[in-house]
């Protein structure tokens, strides 16, 4: 490492050799400019105070300032590129731009953003992070087999975590477009060696198209078996469950994908043809504590708020499905004139209440997860409701 690490504090390391870490990593031959002098209303975001510094010049800057922790900043920019670099204090009050911070054209060793169209291409990006990191990331190779559409890699670093964003490589190839996000990893410097495992497999970045219960079945026992810490379970807990639950509950045409892994925690999201997206939510060594009721047909069903008996009916068949019991009710969220209810209820008193509030609208779930089902959001001309339910 010799110094290196994304974040520095004063005491712990020499600040003008922490620069030239960072120089060697991630910074081209331009030198620093300097941004600072922020000033309400007139420089919001500051002026130039310095161009072409070395790491000896940069550090005296930032010791005149008395900056007693620093952290680099990534981003994808605006084309794959021309990533951004930036040095910047750690932020110790309320939000804003930093009082001063250092810019840089990217270069050195580490590529932030690159084409990954495989497997190995995605195995060979990650692991030359690993400069920049305490703990390397192991090389695991991979299939050369292209992925149904490329992608790019690209790395955002904060002060308090890193991502790995993997967009469609057409959206980063064109001109000042936004990148189309295809999933993202979010993990700290000391965990992303053992996070970055959960990307590498076709069905974590690709979609999956699904057309009954049983291709979710399928394609849920493959993820299990991703993402099994033990090795592939003798026997999944998936296997064989949707078989008859028939092509009508989520219909042809549906598609299943890995939206988002969080420190290990995954969101998975059924993206279906006849009902809203429903999204599911637990981490991927436990994966069939929490993606089970994604396979029970009532999960999937909508109810029409109009109709009050089936509407409680509905509720309960959430609940059973996805507890496996009764569970209470609570909403939150609104404004004036949108009020929501106080306290928990239990299915009869939140269908009266949707009955009564909602009385054109259909419900449907919209997440799932280990221990909690959020139906999806109600919106008012003013606000938006949420309704959370937890085991009773």
């Amino acid at each position: 490492m010799g110094g290196g690490g994304l974040v520095w504090r004063d005491g712990e390391r020499s600040l003008s050799g922490w620069i030239e870490w960072v120089c060697r990593c991630l910074v081209g031959d331009g030198g620093f400019r300097v941004i600072g002098d922020v000033r309400w209303p007139d420089e919001p975001y500051g002026r130039q105070l310095h161009s072409g510094l070395d790491a000896a010049g940069l550090a005296d800057v930032f010791r005149g300032a008395g900056v007693a922790a620093l952290y680099v900043s990534t981003t994808r920019g605006l084309e794959l590129s021309s990533p951004t670099v930036e040095i910047m204090p750690v932020p110790v009050g309320p939000p804003g731009p930093p009082l001063l911070r250092a810019q840089a054209e990217p270069g050195g060793s580490v590529r932030l953003g690159a084409p990954v169209r495989d497997v190995a291409e995605l195995d060979s990006w990650l692991t030359q992070l690993s400069p920049l990191l305490p703990h390397p990331i192991p090389a695991r190779g991979g299939s050369d087999t292209p992925f149904a559409q490329p992608l790019a890699g690209g790395l955002l670093t904060r002060p308090d975590g890193i991502w790995v964003c993997l967009d469609t490589l057409e959206s980063r190839l064109r001109p000042n477009g936004n990148p189309t996000s295809v999933v993202s990893l979010v993990s700290t410097a000391e965990r992303l060696a053992t996070d970055t495992a959960l990307l590498r497999d076709p069905r974590v970045v690709e979609e999956i198209a699904v057309r009954n219960m049983h291709d979710v079945a399928e394609t849920l026992a493959a993820l299990e078996r991703v993402w099994s810490p033990g090795g592939v379970p003798e026997r999944s807990a998936f296997a064989g469950l949707g078989m008859w639950a028939g092509s009508g509950v989520v219909g042809s045409g549906s598609r299943v994908r890995v939206v988002r892994i969080e420190h290990g925690s995954v969101r998975l999201s059924i993206g279906r043809t006849r009902a809203p997206t429903l999204q599911a939510e637990g981490m991927a060594s436990e994966l069939s504590c929490w993606a089970r009721p994604l396979l029970d047909p009532a999960v999937h069903s909508t109810a029409y708020a109009g109709r009050l008996r089936a509407l409680v009916k509905w509720l309960e068949r959430q609940e059973r499905a996805v507890f496996g019991g009764p569970a209470r009710w609570r909403v939150s969220g609104g404004g004036k004139g949108d009020e929501a209810p106080p306290g928990s209820l239990d299915a009869s008193g939140l269908g009266r209440w949707l009955h009564s509030r909602f009385p054109q609208r259909r419900v449907s779930t919209g997440l799932v997860t280990a221990d909690s089902l959020q139906l999806d959001d109600l919106l008012t001309a003013t606000s938006r409701l949420t309704v959370t339910a937890h085991r009773a």
